[in-house]
């Protein structure tokens, strides 16, 4: 598997590295509004159209293929909670954006996928990280999460944007181990998408909390294998919550998320192998 993965994105930024994000998307002429709908960043228009729900229209077919395989992986972790993953075609790259809508549609931004990879994936000419984009999928698949299990104890809509990012840890910690050597870009990915509207109710959390808020998600992901204990979605949404005055005071920033020596990160270590069948023991459950 780890292998496979490499190679393909390999073949990926060859791709990548002859495109312009700004070049115009095959946009379909199916226009939404997105407002008041679940978004990964705060403070952008909610307008786009969308292309066929499950099929993926990116110009280069390794792309397509890439973003088909990881919604496939989610929707089999994130057991018993369907989605139906489809691109959005924003206005431009100002406005990239991904949706969840409570209906089980999940929105992912043509220009944010670019952006993502331009932006945090690329480590080395040879090498090129997934964790970004997955992060952002995660992030939108702990929404519907929300949406499923019906919770409303949220004080603002902030809340409800960090547990989103505490999922999104938690999937990566307990699915994507093996890419535990560039997890750095998943950090700087998600540090990146705070913000400081204070005042705004799109206000998704500031950069340390962002990241803080994933990273006690993976951190759960990690004791949950160290201990081989198994959590259900609500006890996962009891965790967070008695975790969010920690989350809101207490912030990492990349910087202290370092390599080790060994290449490893200092905070958390897994204590025994991670199979495949230890992952599909532990996915959450209803």
């Amino acid at each position: 598997m780890k292998k496979s993965s490499t190679t393909y994105w390999l073949l990926f930024l060859i791709t990548f590295a002859c495109l312009n994000c700004s070049k115009e998307h095959p946009a379909s002429d199916n226009e939404k509004d997105f407002n008041g709908c679940l978004g990964y960043a705060a403070g952008y228009k909610n307008s786009g159209t969308v292309g066929s729900p499950g099929t993926f229209t990116f110009k280069e077919a390794q792309n397509n293929k890439f973003l088909a395989q990881e919604v496939s992986i989610q929707r089999n972790f994130w057991n018993q909670v369907p989605a139906t993953v489809s691109l959005l075609f924003e206005p431009s790259d100002a406005y990239r954006n991904a949706y969840a809508l409570a209906n089980g549609n999940i929105y992912f931004g043509y220009y944010l996928f670019y952006y993502m990879v331009n932006r945090f994936s690329v480590i080395s000419p040879n090498e090129v990280s997934p964790l970004p984009v997955d992060g952002v999928l995660a992030h939108e698949w702990g929404h519907e999460v929300q949406f499923r299990l019906g919770w409303a104890n949220y004080a603002n809509n902030t809340e409800r944007e960090l547990e989103a990012d505490f999922f999104s840890g938690y999937y990566m910690g307990l699915e994507k181990q093996w890419y535990w050597k560039q997890i750095q870009t998943y950090y700087t990915a998600i540090y990146s998408s705070g913000d400081y509207a204070f005042s705004s109710p799109n206000h998704h959390g500031t950069p340390g909390q962002r990241l803080n808020a994933a990273y006690t998600g993976l951190t759960t992901a990690v004791y949950e294998i160290n201990n081989n204990v198994h959590y259900s979605y609500n006890q996962l949404h009891d965790i967070f919550r008695k975790n969010l005055e920690y989350i809101y005071k207490h912030t990492y920033n990349t910087t202290s998320l370092a390599r080790d020596d060994n290449g490893g990160f200092k905070e958390v270590r897994y204590s025994r192998p991670v199979t495949r069948e230890l992952i599909d023991r532990l996915k959450p459950t209803l």
